[in-house]
């Protein structure tokens, strides 16, 4: 699976050996009884696989308790990584945003690509205006994506490919000059007039892009404005939670 693989190769860069790698993807795959369960199920000497196991744990990436050995969020060594070496910091980063989909079913990811290159976030962020649907969404911080990767034609690219087939609903939580651009007078008051309520909504430096009809999902993050990162999944799962979570924020911002 190209997600994994991806971890594998991050680990790597962060300088994790095999052992400890194959160790932790091991158990986010499945969780074990015991060491000796992971001696067996790796094929590797019991005092590699122990010592492996340690320094995951002193990491706080996996749990070793009376249920077994099961493996942690990356939040641990991202923040180890964080306090080390600026040029580690990318790493720790690129970690942060594939860390939220290595716990969900492998089943239910049937692609997974990580863009980091302004010329990669561009392809993916216009592939997203491509796709057959009949309304698209974007929900989140507009602004500062838009700051980001910009200029704003981009979006205005974006609009135009997307408006040949499909409307569009959004949920801007953020509210300044890129959004302006694509707004008449009326509609801007109509937002102004509902800003106090979704402007506290939890997506700073976040846009997320999806539709009714496509399983694709573009997660965007801007919180590193030198390096903002697209996550592209293609999941029904994802894009039906996502779907659920628009309907029912829409519920509030769409109020008069």
């Amino acid at each position: 699976m190209a997600l994994y693989q991806k971890l594998e190769k991050l680990l790597n860069r962060a300088g994790f050996s095999e052992i400890e790698t194959l160790l932790y993807i091991s158990l986010l795959k499945k969780p074990a009884q015991n060491v000796w369960e992971l001696v067996q199920r790796l094929g590797l000497k019991k005092s590699s696989v122990y010592n492996a196991a340690q320094k995951l744990e002193s990491l706080k990436m996996i749990e070793r308790n009376e249920n077994g050995i099961r493996a942690l969020s990356l939040k641990g060594l991202i923040g180890e990584l964080r306090r080390k070496e600026l040029k580690t910091g990318k790493i720790a980063y690129q970690l942060k945003e594939i860390a939220p989909f290595l716990h969900a079913p492998r089943e239910s990811i049937q692609e997974f690509e990580v863009m980091y290159t302004p010329a990669q976030i561009t392809d993916a962020y216009l592939f997203m205006a491509e796709q057959r649907y009949d309304v698209n969404f974007d929900f989140g911080d507009f602004e500062n994506w838009i700051d980001a990767i910009g200029p704003v034609e981009l979006a205005k690219k974006f609009r135009t490919k997307r408006a040949k087939h499909a409307k569009h609903h959004a949920i801007c939580t953020t509210y300044g000059e890129n959004l302006a651009e694509f707004c008449n007078k009326s509609d801007l008051e109509k937002f102004k007039n509902r800003f106090d309520v979704i402007k506290n909504m939890n997506f700073k430096n976040r846009w997320i892009i999806f539709s009714d009809a496509s399983d694709y999902v573009l997660f965007n993050d801007a919180s590193e404005p030198n390096y903002p990162v697209s996550v592209l999944v293609k999941s029904k799962q994802i894009a039906e939670m996502q779907r659920l979570q628009f309907h029912n924020f829409s519920k509030f911002s769409w109020k008069e």
